[in-house]
Order: C-alpha cells, then sequence, then structure tokens
C-alpha cells in the first residue's frame, strides 16, 4: 500500500512539475495571415500587424499544423465608414482539396461599434489570443484619422485544414475583399475542431489594409512636387 502511495505521489508531483500539462490539451500558437502582395513590409509581420498593400489574396497558417477547424473571417471596419450591408467573402481549398470553391458572406455582428476592450469580448467568446482594440485602433487611426473604433463583419467559411507558416499556402486561400478600405482588419479565427475554444489572430499577424506601395509613391512624389512649387512661388514672390 505504501509503494501505491508513493507512485501516486511521485506522478502527481510530476504533473504539477510540468504545471498539469499531462492532462491539459495542446495549447496552438495564433493564427498568422499571409498575402501574396509585393513591395517594401507588405506581408511581413512588422511586430505590430501585417499590411496587404496590394495583395489580391490572402489567407491564415496556424501552429503547430496542419489543424483542422471551422475557420471564422473577421472583417473590423472603421467605425466612421459608411457600412455596406455585407462583405463578399470567395476563395478556393488548397491541397488536396483544390478543386473546392469558397463562397460565403460576412454580416455585421452588432449595430454597437466595438470601442474599448478586447474583440474575445465583444464577440461574446474565450479566444486566445483576446486581441485588445489598443493592437489595432492606433494603427487604423493613423491611416483614417476620423476611426475611434471598429464595426466587425464575421463569416463562417466551413471546416478548412489550415496548414503551418512554411506550407500555409495548401490551406484555403481568400480573394482581396471588395469595399475595405485603408484602416481596416481582416482577421481569422478557428474555432471547432481546433484544441483551444478559439484559437485567434496574433496581434501581428492580423492582415491591415493599407494604401499599395505604387499609391504610397505616387503620393510622396505629389507631395515632394507641391512642396517645390511652393518654395518657387515663395522666391518669385
Amino acid at each position: 500500500m505504501r509503494r501505491v502511495l508513493l507512485s501516486v505521489l511521485g506522478f502527481l508531483t510530476l504533473v504539477l512539475a510540468f504545471g498539469g500539462t499531462v492532462w491539459a490539451d495542446t495549447v496552438d500558437d495564433p493564427l498568422h495571415g499571409f498575402c501574396n502582395g509585393t513591395g517594401t513590409g507588405t506581408c511581413s509581420d512588422n511586430t505590430t500587424n501585417t499590411p496587404l498593400g496590394n495583395s489580391t489574396t490572402f489567407g491564415f497558417s496556424i501552429s503547430p499544423g496542419p489543424q483542422t477547424g471551422d475557420l471564422l473571417l473577421d472583417i473590423l471596419v472603421p467605425n466612421n465608414y459608411t457600412l455596406p450591408a455585407s462583405f463578399a467573402i470567395t476563395g478556393t481549398q488548397g491541397g488536396l482539396l483544390n478543386d473546392q470553391s469558397i463562397s460565403t458572406t460576412a454580416t455585421l455582428v452588432s449595430n454597437t461599434a466595438w470601442t474599448s476592450g478586447t474583440l474575445a469580448t465583444y464577440l461574446g467568446i474565450t479566444a486566445s489570443p483576446t486581441n485588445p482594440i489598443g493592437a489595432y485602433l492606433p494603427t487604423a487611426s493613423a491611416l483614417d484619422p476620423g476611426a475611434t473604433g471598429f464595426y466587425v463583419f464575421q463569416a463562417d467559411t466551413g471546416t478548412s485544414k489550415i496548414w503551418d507558416n512554411a506550407n500555409e499556402a495548401n490551406g484555403p486561400t481568400f480573394t482581396m475583399v471588395n469595399g475595405l478600405g485603408a484602416g481596416g482588419y481582416i482577421i481569422g479565427f478557428c474555432s471547432t475542431g481546433c484544441s483551444s475554444p478559439y484559437v485567434a489572430t496574433a496581434n501581428s499577424g492580423a492582415l491591415v489594409v493599407t494604401p499599395e506601395p505604387s499609391s504610397l509613391a505616387m503620393l510622396c512624389a505629389g507631395l515632394l512636387a507641391l512642396a517645390a512649387l511652393a518654395s518657387r512661388s515663395s522666391l518669385t514672390a
């Protein structure tokens, strides 16, 4: 009997030493967005977000992968926009399911905008990470000074096989969402099927709509030309 008790105590000590992970589910790293744009900084995690730039397609990876679960897309729309009724979401499954198309609609979650706290709380879900608004609003406000929060649209794209970062293109790939302007975000969630209740997107892996690199270059050139013209005018005045 004493040997049995010692064995049980030893096992419990081992469990506690590893934080109870003997029984716990594997906790996934967050989702990360990927896209096909070109230009400096485009589609690169800059530790704040991942700029879409001139991308025409996007998707999400997961680690460890692949994982099969219900993939939700949340579209964050700056709250000073004129809201559309919905957003069309189209794409294709990757890998062995590449011939299967995806077609669904992102609809408005609430008539009340998300202006504080976390996205998880706003949506009424348990997710990791929780996505605080402070991870998104400063960038959105810089691109769209009138924004003080976001309206949230959500689409259920169905059961998908989401791949790891190195093989991200094997997973579902979506066509860029029409009508989403600068300062808007696209965030993914893996719900049913993933090991956590909701595996959310890393804050820096969230896809943010930014001006295309070529548009930025043209804007800078135009501003420089205006500055030069103003300088000349002041000299001849």
